[in-house]
């Protein structure tokens, strides 16, 4: 996972390794019928990620929407992605169930799952605590003692055997998760962009990393042996992406015995991989791909994105665009050509995106007697705050907007930035993932377009 990127649509950032509830909503459960009232948003879209499946609504200008969910299905956990915020709680659909979250922030639960939900919302929450910040041995020392209280808890608990087993099953996974979430955090506290632990913390994964085929419906298991591995390629191979994808999935091949899990990975990985560097060199493991996934949605979601990746691979010619500068002006892609374009796709909003602009400045110094042409092309949605960074800050070089009318992003399959792209002076791709202006790569990239 990218850790320093902002995503294209602006997120409420929830670490989900601590399930919060914090939408206000009523849920009313009866012959599969989910009704969802929320007392602060109306006129809104949801969405429900249940047995891997999603379901969506849209709520009505009194803030209740309804979802019908097939009663066959066995109770589980449920993700619902509301208008700002993102909840989980426990789905049974063939039960009566209601859940109301109240302005005040009181929440309360009736009928069906009514146990169950106030465990989750209450005793739970009250253990899944950990202090990131501190040194390893501290943390793991910790970390165990949270793992076995979160056993033992769930013992003592007067819930439904049959939901205990799962969960107990779900918290082992969970706990995995939070403990691969110390590198991030480590970094980020002692303000440095990767964290490597010692011995005793990839000894600790490796004794709870523990495959259960039994396990694979639970969201936890999965995401579980995907950091883990993503871990190991990470420690491994010095940031390489290709090469951490490469060694990704050579270990899952010969290393995971469940053949769902193993599916599902293989295919998040290269999936995961298209999406953030595109289809350049990937061909050498379309072959694993084919063999081991098998899941007829994933390969329809996976050749869909590899087609729409190969349209501005390298060498293809650069979708057209014609965006509008801050005067009003329509700049096309036409009127650019004929020099290199280096444009950078950014937001406001996206401070991953800030930090890279006084570097991209100086490209632009560096470079202004070259035939180069900087484009900084935002995705902001608020005209008047892109209009006032550019202001504010002096921005030079040539600065357009794509608004949500505009197709610059889906041609360019923008879903998450900064992002930047390298054009030729005829308009073809020369990387549709160039690296950032902060990268010293850059300079020498630039620098070999006109060594010749």
């Amino acid at each position: 996972m990218v850790l320093d990127e902002c995503f294209k649509m602006k997120k409420v950032n929830i670490n989900k390794s601590s399930i919060a509830f914090v939408l206000c909503l009523w849920v009313t459960t009866v012959l599969g019928q989910v009704e969802f009232h929320f007392e602060e948003y109306r006129a809104s879209k949801i969405r429900v990620v249940f047995r891997d499946s999603s379901y969506y609504s849209t709520l009505d200008n009194n803030g209740k929407g309804e979802i019908t969910f097939s009663p066959v299905l066995k109770p589980g956990y449920a993700v619902l992605y509301g208008p700002k915020n993102i909840m989980y709680f426990y789905l049974i659909p063939t039960g009566r169930q209601s859940l109301l979250k109240y302005k005040n922030g009181d929440l309360k639960f009736l009928g069906a799952g009514k146990a169950i939900n106030e465990y989750l919302n209450g005793e739970l929450l009250e253990l899944l605590t950990l202090n990131y910040n501190q040194p390893e041995n501290e943390f793991l020392s910790d970390w165990n003692k949270m793992f076995h209280n979160l056993q033992i808890n769930i013992d003592s608990l007067s819930l439904n055997e049959e939901f205990k087993k799962v969960e107990r099953k779900r918290l082992h996974y969970l706990a995995c998760n939070m403990l691969q979430n110390y590198p991030l955090h480590r970094a980020r506290f002692l303000k440095q962009k990767y964290y490597l632990p010692h011995s005793a913390f990839y000894q600790q994964q490796e004794k709870i990393m523990i495959e259960d085929s039994d396990a694979y419906d639970l969201w936890e298991y999965r995401q579980a042996f995907r950091n883990y591995i993503q871990a190991l390629a990470s420690k491994n191979i010095n940031n390489n992406p290709l090469n951490e994808l490469r060694y990704a999935l050579n270990y899952t091949k010969k290393s995971i015995k469940d053949s769902n899990l193993q599916d599902y990975l293989i295919h998040t990985f290269m999936y995961g991989y298209v999406r953030k560097y595109g289809v350049k060199d990937i061909h050498e493991f379309l072959p694993i791909y084919n063999d081991h996934v098998h899941n007829i949605k994933r390969k329809a979601d996976f050749k869909e994105i590899y087609q729409k990746f190969s349209r501005i691979a390298q060498g293809k010619q650069a979708p057209y665009f014609i965006l509008p500068n801050a005067e009003g002006e329509k700049i096309s892609l036409s009127m650019l050509r004929g020099k290199y374009i280096y444009i950078d796709v950014w937001a406001t909003w996206c401070l991953p995106c800030c930090r890279e602009l006084p570097y991209l400045f100086k490209l632009q110094e560096m470079y202004k007697e070259k035939p180069i042409n900087f484009v900084s092309i935002s995705i902001d949605e608020d005209e008047s705050k892109w209009k006032g960074k550019i202001k504010t800050d002096d921005l030079q070089g040539v600065h357009l907007r794509a608004d949500r009318n505009s197709n610059f992003q889906k041609d360019y399959q923008i879903s998450r930035i900064p992002r930047f792209i390298l054009i030729d002076p005829e308009g073809k791709i020369i990387d549709e993932n160039m690296t950032r202006p902060s990268d010293p790569k850059t300079i020498n990239r630039i620098d070999s377009l006109f060594s010749n």
